[in-house]
């Protein structure tokens, strides 16, 4: 160790009189000034920047990779939400279109399909959804006389709500959809 100290010290007084010596030498590698005389700031700053572009170029793609993935995640949630409430209004309409005819709506395969519909509403609607569901089904369990045009009224909230879901904040107006409305329009 002692002898570390004394080549330090001896380089440092040769660097004195100029002459380079291994002490100079590992001090220009960390980029230390060794000389006030020849100090120039663009050679010490220089790498400093690069490593700077480097790590601000590294971030954006980062930043960008992670940006796209939860961009593809979202449209995956989306697409999964177009397919559960199609089926929903799939067996919405081939329920409707049976009691319109006369023609039975229970058993097994009709009760599990109707199910299956309910549990990707479950998985995939949103809060709004769901309670609009709830209400339209609460309304047409315990109303004794069938009030046609409040059932309507709240089939169609469920399918604004449906909307918003999938498309974000909607434009259309409960007035506007009720053509669209199953009940409305057999």
């Amino acid at each position: 160790m002692t002898d570390t100290i004394h080549i330090i010290g001896d380089s440092l007084h040769l660097r004195q009189t100029g002459i380079l010596t291994l002490a100079t030498d590992t001090l220009k590698v960390y980029n230390i000034p060794t000389s006030s005389t020849s100090f120039k700031w663009t050679e010490y700053l220089k790498p400093s920047i690069d490593l700077l572009i480097a790590l601000i170029g590294a971030f954006v793609l980062v930043w960008r990779y992670l940006t796209q993935k939860q961009k593809e995640s979202a449209e995956r949630i989306i697409e999964s939400k177009r397919i559960a409430y199609s089926e929903f209004l799939k067996d919405f309409t081939e329920t409707a279109v049976k009691i319109m005819h006369d023609k039975e709506t229970s058993g097994i395969k009709h009760d599990r399909e109707r199910m299956l519909a309910r549990n990707q509403l479950l998985l995939y609607a949103n809060d709004k959804v769901i309670q609009a569901y709830h209400n339209w089904i609460e309304f047409a369990d315990t109303e004794e006389e069938k009030d046609i045009n409040k059932e309507v009224e709240l089939f169609g909230k469920l399918l604004l709500e449906i909307r918003k879901d999938i498309h974000g904040d909607s434009k259309v107006t409960e007035q506007e959809i009720s053509n669209l409305n199953p009940f409305n329009r057999g």
